[in-house]
């Protein structure tokens, strides 16, 4: 199989089990960092498109997102498998002739409980990582397939799979996150200790959720 593209927008952006899972099928990962200059690979180059999270908004006018958000919609237009996650799930709305916009229910941040929405034809459910306080609006006929209690949480448009939350991310890069952000959060009154067990609890569990999730995609993939 070709390289999947993972479009990162942070420096030691943790990759996570996206990397685990494509090593252990055999399928190499290209990292590109558009907001370092790093020009995206041609579609016909890649056999699958990964658009990661960040600290950006999706709305900020910078011109690697703007670039971005055409390349995902090509991606989609040319039938090739798109993952986009947290703020990669806001650019591709946007993309798509969805919207991003700062969440209506502020910041979701920690493992929540996601379920799936009514009638939808892909299950995704179970829990996973959040961390966000913006949220999207995706395209009139993307599939909503679930939500939280506070946010839609994934849907699906042609080749493309949106989720809000990071079934990526490993106790590292949350260990990372929450050295960088803990802080503040604790100014806001956020009980980052708690979050961190729940964390902790979740991958001494083996991340089953994130891990069934990725493995799906994954599949579908080698399908």
């Amino acid at each position: 199989m070709k390289p999947i593209a993972v479009i990162t927008h942070v420096d030691r952006a943790d990759v996570g089990l996206v990397a685990e899972l494509a090593r252990e099928r055999g399928i190499a990962l290209q990292l590109v960092r558009p907001y370092r200059g790093d020009e995206l690979p041609p579609l016909d180059r890649v056999g699958a498109v990964v658009a990661m999270g960040g600290p950006q908004s999706a709305y900020d006018d910078h011109p690697y997102l703007r670039e971005e958000q055409r390349y995902l919609a090509a991606a989609v237009g040319d039938d090739v498998a798109v993952l986009a996650i947290c703020l990669g799930s806001q650019l591709l709305a946007r993309a798509l002739g969805g919207s991003a916009e700062p969440g209506d229910s502020g910041l979701e941040a920690g493992m929540i409980t996601v379920k799936p929405a009514e009638g939808a034809t892909t299950e995704v459910a179970g829990e996973f990582f959040s961390f966000h306080s913006d949220s999207a609006t995706p395209p009139e006929y993307a599939e909503i397939l679930a939500r939280s209690d506070r946010y839609l949480q994934a849907w699906s448009a042609g080749s493309a799979l949106a989720v809000q939350f990071h079934p990526e991310i490993t106790m590292r890069g949350i260990g990372g996150l929450l050295a960088v952000e803990g802080p503040k959060l604790e100014r806001f009154g956020v009980d980052v200790a708690t979050m961190r067990r729940d964390a902790e609890r979740y991958f001494a569990d083996g991340a089953d959720d994130s891990r069934t999730l990725l493995n799906r995609w994954f599949d579908r993939l080698s399908r």
